[in-house]
């Protein structure tokens, strides 16, 4: 018997799904569009987005597939997003020499369909 009288967040609303936070590594990523295929590092990555540095940029408004590969080869996750910013950042690195930075912030949206045809999987 407990003599606990507060309710854990979890048991107040049983039928509310819990949160998802932020997956908080970097994936190398290719990218796939109307302007060809980019490599980038998926970072940040949450059930609704993420952030790819890359040094080819795809327009605002573009959508994009986002595949996932395993290094060691083996399974791979192709995910369809909206490219919502761009971003570029300046910095000084511990040496005082400039860099830079360019990348895209991404939601992820429901794929679009997509004629039958080869290459297909059903």
């Amino acid at each position: 018997m407990s003599s606990r009288t507060d309710k854990h967040p979890s048991e107040q609303n049983p039928k509310q799904p819990a949160a998802v936070g932020k997956f908080d590594k970097a994936f190398p990523v290719f990218l796939e569009g109307d302007r060809g295929v980019a490599s980038g590092i998926g970072r940040n990555i949450t059930d609704t987005g993420m952030f790819v540095e890359t040094r080819e940029p795809y327009p605002l408004g573009t959508r994009v597939r986002v595949t996932f590969s395993a290094q060691a080869g083996g399974a791979e996750m192709t995910l369809e997003g909206e490219v919502r910013y761009q971003c570029y950042i300046n910095f000084s690195r511990a040496d005082a020499t400039r860099a830079g930075m360019r990348g895209i912030g991404l939601k992820f949206v429901a794929p679009q369909s997509q004629p039958r045809g080869r290459g297909t999987v059903h």
